[in-house]
């Protein structure tokens, strides 16, 4: 395994962690949708990781309100968007 297979293991580590700290909190109950570990194939997951950290970050960073909601549903929209791009045919 590559080193940057370990850093990008430990990457999605991570940001899986983030996102079960949220879980059930009902101000960000809705990031359990970013999830992507379960995804068949890296490059499904290589389309999505990114809209899950970014999920992980504006948790991290803004305040909970309906403004928040709100852009987590629309980057949720948008990242099952990019996603369906890549789902093979």
């Amino acid at each position: 395994m590559t080193d940057q297979a370990i850093t990008l293991e430990a990457r999605d580590r991570e940001t899986n962690e983030l996102i079960n700290a949220h879980i059930g909190d009902p101000d960000t109950d809705l990031i359990r949708f970013f999830r992507f570990g379960h995804l068949i194939t890296d490059e499904l997951k290589a389309r999505s990781r990114p809209f899950a950290e970014l999920a992980v970050l504006m948790c991290a960073n803004l305040p909970p309100s309906a403004e928040r909601t709100a852009g987590l549903r629309k980057l949720l929209e948008a990242k099952d968007c990019f996603v369906r791009c890549a789902v093979p045919r």
